[in-house]
């Protein structure tokens, strides 16, 4: 990592600690649009990034993985995903349609029992997901509390593994989300596609925050580039070893 990348993540850093109710390291910003969007689909953009031997585009930081759409509005583009290498926001960035930025969905830096991070667009670390022993499933903390807040739980009683395995579906990639009450908060699916691999997360209708909304596609993010996509996250683990040694 840079100089300057380390001052802007040590800063980050320093202002959530200092003030951890102090709203613009708190929130995600430009993310309101998801509280009037109920189902929305994590695509590929690029059908190369399909294959395992993918590698970013030499002399490239803002690489185009995924595109996020609303898919009960005519697959409304709302979000772009791209895919950052260097300085101190190493991740996939999910960005706006203006290309304002609205979360880096990041790697743990040290944390085996995490399987990644959703960052403020500071580079300030909101939420982590941890993985529960000896399970697939997963949850979701508050960085500045440890308070969990979601759990993700994997779901093996479906259809999609025979999907998968007679390849129909490229991934079995299956989880309820919920409150740590057990409240349903919505799900993550593959979609039925034959040319390359989606996502849909669905939100249920009564729950409108956006925030919360943000955390879950977040986290579906981060699933997309460790359970279908493990060879973008093994990318990112390079590019971070390689910061640690310059």
């Amino acid at each position: 990592m840079d100089f300057f990348g380390q001052v802007r993540q040590g800063f980050a850093k320093a202002v959530q600690k200092a003030a951890p109710d102090f709203q613009v390291f708190n929130e995600f910003p430009e993310c309101s649009i998801l509280s009037s969007t109920d189902r929305v689909s994590i695509k590929v953009k690029d059908l190369s990034v399909n294959s395992p031997q993918w590698k970013p585009i030499a002399g490239t930081d803002n690489q185009l993985l995924y595109s996020i759409r609303n898919e009960d509005n005519r697959k409304q583009l709302l979000i772009n995903a791209h895919f950052h290498c260097t300085g101190s926001d190493q991740g996939v960035v999910l960005k706006n349609m203006a290309g304002k930025a609205i979360m880096i969905v990041g790697l743990p830096n040290h944390s085996v029992n995490s399987i990644g991070k959703l960052q403020h667009p500071t580079s300030a670390t909101m939420y982590k997901i941890m993985v529960n022993p000896g399970t697939f499933d997963y949850t979701v903390l508050k960085s500045a509390s440890n308070e969990p807040v979601l759990r993700i739980e994997r779901v093996f009683v479906s259809l999609y593994p025979i999907g998968k395995a007679v390849g129909l579906l490229s991934s079995d990639c299956v989880y309820w989300m919920k409150r740590m009450d057990g409240t349903i908060l919505g799900y993550v699916r593959p979609k039925l596609v034959m040319k390359s691999t989606t996502l849909v997360v669905k939100f249920t209708s009564t729950q409108k925050d956006a925030q919360i909304r943000a955390v879950m596609l977040g986290a579906a993010t981060l699933l997309m580039i460790s359970r279908v996509h493990p060879h973008i996250r093994n990318r990112l683990e390079d590019s971070m070893r390689l910061a640690q040694i310059h």
